[in-house]
């Protein structure tokens, strides 16, 4: 029971930093004042020295064999973690915000559904409790700015969902340390964004905040939150996502002034709590864990 413990507390402080580290994505891409196709190829390229700085000297850390590419699933969760960030992009542009995040707001239940499917762990009562109160309070956070008419917008929304969740999943599946798997989602997405820089290249604002935002907020908390499901299921690791949700508002309104609206209080009110009180009720209930792999050297 110990070692269970041990373990389901390091997948939810892993996810807590991680959900913590990408809420300042919002404020820091604003500040950095650029277009999204610039944005997706420095988050894509610009981390990439540090996943290989990790991999090569700080193999105590991590269990990513000395080929990674030799392991199908390995590539597999990296690929889909690409594929991923090439709807989220894809869906930035053809849909409103208020749809991509609300849609967004589905991962942890898809993850939920394929965990029970691909592994066959069925989410305790409470992460259900959880995901429902979380999506309604993301419901009331954006039900004022839900559009209609975005079908295609919303359909890459929906797929950046689905290719996130299935990537946690089986990562979960796997066992095994996928922390470095979104360093080759990176190289996938930059193949599909650089001819879109090249063609519509416009500067941005600040070097400098883009350069923060790809070589510190989107690693660490890509790594933090791909590691997660090692220690905890899918749906569990998924949750964390929704805390850019709710805490990007709040620093927005303390960098930039920027009001916040009663539904934004209200609803990140409520899947802060939903968040808080699945995670209490977690460590004092800890579940089975995954059999632990290691990838093939």
């Amino acid at each position: 029971m110990t070692a269970i413990r041990t373990y389901q507390t390091a997948g939810i402080l892993l996810g807590l930093v991680g959900g913590l580290v990408i809420s300042f994505d919002v404020p820091v891409i604003r500040a950095a004042g650029t277009d999204p196709w610039l944005l997706l190829a420095a988050r894509s390229l610009v981390p990439l020295p540090l996943y290989l700085v990790i991999w090569r000297y700080f193999r105590r850390f991590h269990g990513t064999p000395q080929n990674p590419f030799a392991n199908i699933t390995w590539v597999q969760v990296g690929i889909i973690y690409g594929l991923s960030q090439i709807c989220f992009t894809t869906s930035v542009f053809n849909t409103s915000a208020a749809n991509l995040v609300f849609i967004l707001a589905f991962n942890p239940l898809l993850a939920a559904v394929l965990s029970w499917w691909l592994i066959g762990e069925k989410p305790k009562l409470s992460t259900w409790i959880a995901i429902a109160a979380t999506m309604a309070g993301v419901a009331i956070i954006v039900g004022g700015g839900l559009q209609a008419g975005t079908w295609f917008g919303d359909f890459f929304a929906l797929g950046a969902a689905v290719t996130l969740a299935l990537a946690l999943t089986l990562s979960r599946k796997s066992g095994a340390d996928m922390s470095l798997a979104p360093g080759l989602g990176g190289l996938i997405s930059a193949a599909y964004v650089l001819p879109m820089v090249i063609t519509h290249y416009s500067p941005p604002e600040s070097w400098g905040w883009l350069i923060v935002n790809g070589a510190l907020l989107v690693p660490i908390a890509a790594i933090c939150l791909a590691m997660a499901p090692r220690f905890i299921p899918a749906p569990q690791a998924a949750i964390f996502y929704l805390l850019e949700t709710v805490l990007a508002p709040l620093w927005v309104w303390w960098f930039f002034g920027e009001k916040m609206t009663r539904e934004t209080m209200a609803g990140g009110a409520i899947v802060l709590a939903a968040i808080a009180g699945h995670t209490l009720w977690k460590l004092r209930r800890p579940g089975p864990r995954v059999k632990q792999v290691e990838l093939p050297a």
